[in-house]
């Protein structure tokens, strides 16, 4: 756990997917996936081969168009406004987890999660059995 941040359910992390780095996910997640039974997000997942042993997962492309999304299919939009919350939460990929990496990377990327700690924080709010859908659901 980073010392002294506290996520606070903006969504600004899931909300613009437009670099690599968030394009991307482990063999580790696509194992993880795979285990839990998850194959409503390896539906969205592509894998390239670049050579013996060598394969890029990229994620959060539509199934349906092969179009990559701008904003994660897995964010929730909370009813009353006022933020967001990953319906993924407990298997979401390691780059979401460690995310923003340090200080500097939050405030390179706007993450408000190390501003004032008293500051409402979102909780570790779970709501991700294994789904059968292709497609998220939007709530609201």
């Amino acid at each position: 756990m980073r010392s002294n941040f506290n996520c606070r359910g903006c969504g600004h992390c899931c909300l613009n997917l437009v670099d690599a780095y968030q394009g991307c996910v482990s063999d580790a997640d696509v194992q993880r996936w795979q285990k839990h039974g998850r194959d409503d997000l390896l539906q969205w997942m592509q894998t390239l081969d670049l050579g013996p042993g060598n394969q890029l997962h990229t994620v959060w492309i539509d199934p349906d168009t092969g179009d990559d999304v701008e904003r994660c299919p897995w964010l929730l939009d909370k009813i009353d406004g006022s933020g967001h919350l990953c319906c993924i939460n407990t298997v979401k990929p390691d780059h979401c987890r460690n995310f923003p990496e340090h200080r500097q990377h939050a405030a390179a990327t706007g993450c408000r999660g190390y501003d004032d700690p008293a500051a409402p924080t979102a909780f570790g709010v779970s709501i991700d059995p294994p789904v059968s859908r292709k497609k998220p659901v939007s709530l609201g």
